[in-house]
This record gives structure tokens, sequence and C-alpha cells, in this order.
């Protein structure tokens, strides 16, 4: 493995973490106030009760299904196996 294919990877799973935690964040927290509003609880129970478990399924739901959707977009750069030498393709 070469840099450019580390750089790759570490560039990849850099872009869908922030963005897996940000959608995470911003979906939970606008759940977490709608119920606030709606079933008249307290701030900190509806963070706390709703946001931050809705927040760790939508951060496994954003983090496995993000990476297709933002390389269409070119978010993301090429495959790290396209960094990867000819001569170290062929002997894996």
């Amino acid at each position: 493995m070469n840099w450019k294919a580390t750089y790759a990877r570490l560039q990849i799973a850099s872009t869908i973490a922030v963005a897996a935690v940000f959608g995470a964040g911003f979906w939970s927290f606008l759940i977490a106030g709608i119920l606030n509003v709606t079933f008249e609880i307290g701030e900190n129970e509806s963070l706390l009760y709703f946001g931050a478990p809705l927040f760790l399924v939508f951060l496994v739901i954003f983090a496995k299904n993000l990476r297709e959707p933002l390389r269409r977009a070119g978010l993301l750069s090429d495959p790290p196996e396209s960094f990867e030498s000819p001569r170290n393709r062929d002997n894996v």
C-alpha cells in the first residue's frame, strides 16, 4: 500500500464520518424538538430519551449508507485501489 491509497482511505473515512455525524445530529435534534413541542415534555428529557438514541441509530445508518451518494455527488475521491501500482494489484 502506498501513501496515495492511504490518503484516499483516510479522506473517504473522514468525509463519511463528518457527514454522518452532521446528518445524525440534525435529524435527531429536529425529531427531539418536535416531540418536545408535541408532548410538552422538558427539553432535557426529550434530548436524553429521544435525541441520544436517535442520534446513535441515525449515525449507524448514515455511516453505512452514505458512501455511494457522496461518491455520486463528487465529494469522495477515487477508490483507494486506483492509486495502487499495477504490480501490487497482480500480486493480490
